[in-house]
């Protein structure tokens, strides 16, 4: 750990956080595991590297959540929020990427994860829920190459 941050605390309390509390971090940060975050300048969390979609610079300060508290104490961080309201924030990306693109897109669920992590930021889940829940909603419709917007 870094000198300016030998202050930081390694593990919090139960009941300091709550699951999915939004909280401010800063990337300090990478490892093998993920990315280390400082949690509201005071305790250190880590995000796991197979749930980060972006690319992030030390010393970068974002908003994050807290995606648990493990029975050791320590935090485990998501940069998304949770599962749906990351769904619903999907859903409007989706939107407005069909807009842009005159209303077709080639995406679907046979997409690639990496494809579709790229355009969206999201996992091929995530994306795969999101157009399901617009498919349910009527604003698209599944076309043999892609999504359609509905007129």
């Amino acid at each position: 750990m870094r000198d300016n941050y030998k202050f930081l605390k390694e593990m919090v309390e139960p009941g300091v956080f709550a699951e999915w509390q939004e909280i401010d971090v800063k990337v300090d940060a990478f490892t093998d595991l993920g990315i280390k975050v400082v949690i509201n300048n005071e305790y250190i969390g880590l995000v796991y590297g197979n749930q980060v979609y972006e690319e992030y610079q030390e010393g970068q300060e974002l908003k994050a959540y807290i995606k648990l508290v493990r029975e050791d104490g320590k935090i485990d961080v998501s940069f998304h929020p949770k599962k749906n309201r990351h769904v619903f924030s999907t859903t409007g990306k989706i939107i407005e990427h069909l807009k842009a693109a005159g209303g077709k897109s080639g995406f679907n669920d046979k997409s690639s994860p990496e494809d579709i992590e790229h355009a969206f930021q999201v996992s091929k889940k995530v994306f795969k829920q999101a157009i399901g829940s617009l498919y349910k909603q009527g604003k698209i419709k599944i076309i043999d190459k892609g999504i359609e917007l509905v007129k």
